[in-house]
């Protein structure tokens, strides 16, 4: 059986692959490939609880694999044997968003040498398809954290919230759907107005610009000459054509989600190239230069395990970390160590080393370098569901025949992010007129995946029968509630206490209510939605059923019992200047007071712009480049 079925499995690859052998940007002939690179086989483990479709996962795994385009294996970080290698300029901790940024820009200087280390493996290629740009959560490239029990949140769930984290090269935005957005720039100024000079909206202005590559927007405040590639979709689906026509009828406007005052619905622009792949921050600033600098080293499945301080100097020298083999090593940096681990990952290393509350420190036997409010400042969006449904049928399909027409031409229903081509950025009732905004929407669906996988190949596939099902998330993109991290243990294994005090602030309530209303109202009063046959699911949730369904009652319940948290963590090391008691790191990202080290990522946020972080961290990291050149020029 297990002959046949492979034999079976062969067949349907070759059939694929017949069909798309014509195509220059996927056959195996057409590009050159490096033999040290193992593709990670990753899209046959997608459908595991439908053992039904197994035979057509493997299949459809190894033909994802055979694109060489897609793959572009002479870009691809492969292992290599350590070296005898243990110093360098500076050493770059985190490969997320913001890593590959700080060390792409400090290692155009060939004077310096420089050596990202990361904790995940290399990413797997499948997860920059368009439609599978998600697929990562919960799999062994997801940290897969959890928080603290809450008092008023997560309650259908023991309290307890999941937070997927990326543990793998691209971080979090390799889990996450890339979209580009800036925030508000009241967000900004009102750094500025906090003590940190130099970081107002147009301060930081051009080092957004100098990552971006707008194919849309022509505009003062968009570049053009960045590596990122960012882009509307080039096929704009008809459910997103709907959706801004609904938006319209509610009074809103079209919009550049990275206007200076970003305020009404858009076609989402994404990180994304013009053959249809995503753009992550490796893809950018490493994987062009990884064969042509020898002063970049970038080291994968690297975890660091602590900081080398020398205590009575106060200064940090560099990392300890146990590599792919689970060896420990030590590689010391006779400049900077930048730590660009993410709002857990920084903040954890920094109290493993002694830097951070001494009142969580000395009981866990740490020894106290120097005593910061590391942690604290804990700052995440928080967002609810609602879900409907229309009255048309799902022709989004997983099948040979779609994967077939991503390989071949970059197009069809893998090409798109489904329902995630819209969203908006909105103001609730309890923002002021001139406030920024504080509802974000996000669609979800319409996007093959799982459930409308179709095993067969040659034309045989019909629409999906069942009705599209779509949901809106309403997002509080400016919470009030503030949370912590704290260290559980010194053991760098034992994972920080993650505690985000979700929805602590009644009015963060009050937002989220406000937003489910107006995803109500979108779906069931505009025209252009009810021209589909929307509906929305009015079955109430089993914790909420003592409440009438689309009450305020009700909303505040499914709000509380059904909580979700987005991709959009920051805070816990947060700017500011040494007058400011709960500062972490100065102007210049330096930690306060202790020598040789910075942080560059989300965790540095004083308040969290009220948009997706990815463009935001990007900047950081720019600007942190930018200091740390100015500082060893």
């Amino acid at each position: 059986m297990k002959v046949y079925f492979y034999f079976h499995v062969l067949c349907q690859v070759v059939n694929v692959l017949a069909s798309t052998s014509s195509n220059n940007k996927g056959s195996l002939g057409s590009c050159v490939q490096n033999v040290e690179h193992i593709e990670t086989s990753f899209v046959k483990d997608l459908c595991k609880s439908n053992p039904d479709l197994e035979e057509f996962m493997i299949a459809a795994d190894i033909l994802i694999r055979s694109d060489c385009a897609l793959i572009d294996s002479c870009r691809r970080v492969v292992e290599q044997p350590h070296d005898d290698l243990d110093e360098v300029d500076f050493i770059v901790v985190g490969g997320g968003v913001a890593g590959p940024v700080v060390a792409g820009r400090l290692s155009e200087n060939p004077n310096w040498t420089v050596t990202l280390l990361e904790s995940g493996p290399e990413q797997p290629a499948a997860t920059d398809i368009p439609a599978l740009l998600s697929s990562a959560i919960a799999t062994k490239y997801d940290w897969q954290y959890s928080t603290t029990p809450q008092k008023n949140a997560c309650l259908a769930y023991g309290g307890v919230c999941g937070w997927p984290r990326g543990k793998v090269l691209g971080g979090t935005a390799a889990l996450s759907g890339s979209m580009y957005s800036r925030g508000h720039r009241d967000i900004y100024d009102g750094w500025l107005r906090d003590g940190n000079v130099g970081w107002g909206y147009d301060d930081v202005l051009p080092f957004f610009k100098m990552s971006e590559n707008n194919k849309d927007y022509h505009s003062e405040h968009h570049g053009k000459r960045g590596p990122i590639s960012v882009q509307k979709p080039t096929e704009i689906l008809p459910i997103t054509r709907t959706l801004m026509e609904a938006a319209q009828e509610l009074g809103y406007e079209e919009i550049d989600m990275s206007d200076p005052e970003p305020m009404g619905f858009s076609i989402a622009q994404l990180m994304m190239s013009s053959s249809k792949t995503r753009v992550t921050t490796p893809t950018a600033y490493l994987r062009p230069h990884l064969r042509t600098r020898g002063n970049l080293r970038v080291r994968t499945n690297s975890h660091v395990t602590r900081l080398l301080v020398a205590a009575d100097r106060r200064s940090v020298y560099g990392v300890e970390y146990v590599d792919g083999s689970n060896r420990t090593r030590r590689l010391t940096a006779r400049k900077e160590v930048i730590l660009c681990a993410g709002v857990i990952g920084s903040a954890h290393l920094l109290m493993l080393s002694g830097i951070g509350p001494a009142e969580d420190l000395r009981p866990l036997g740490v020894p106290v370098v120097q005593d910061l409010r590391v942690g604290h400042n804990l700052q995440h969006h928080v967002a609810s569901k609602l879900t409907f449904q229309l009255n048309v049928t799902n022709d989004r399909l997983l099948s040979f025949d779609t994967i077939g027409q991503y390989m071949k031409h970059r197009s069809g229903p893998l090409s798109t992010t489904g329902g995630l081509q819209t969203s908006a950025f909105l103001r609730s009732d309890r923002a002021g007129p001139a406030e920024p905004a504080d509802v974000q929407l996000f669609f979800d669906g319409y996007s093959p995946n799982c459930a409308y996988a179709r095993p067969v190949y040659g034309g045989q596939c019909a629409a999906a029968a069942d009705p599209v099902v779509m949901n809106v998330r309403p997002v509080n993109v400016r919470p009030l509630s503030r949370g912590s991290i704290r260290l559980a243990s010194a053991d760098p294994f034992v994972r920080p206490r993650i505690d985000p005090n979700y929805l602590a602030a009644e009015a963060d309530v009050d937002v989220l209510v406000w937003g489910l209303r107006l995803a109500n109202d979108l779906v069931t009063r505009t025209k252009a939605l009810q021209r589909l046959g929307a509906t929305v699911d009015r079955k109430p949730v089993d914790q909420c059923i003592r409440h009438a369904f689309g009450t305020d009652p009700y909303w505040r319940c499914l709000v509380r019992y059904h909580t979700r948290g987005e991709n959009h963590h920051a805070g816990t090391c947060k700017m500011g200047p040494a007058s400011d008691p709960t500062a972490v790191v100065d102007l210049e990202l330096r930690v306060h007071r202790v020598r040789g080290v910075r942080v560059a990522d989300s965790s540095v946020f004083p308040t969290q712009p009220n948009c997706n972080p990815i463009a935001p961290v990007i900047m950081v990291a720019e600007r942190a480049a930018h200091f740390i050149k100015n500082t060893w020029r």
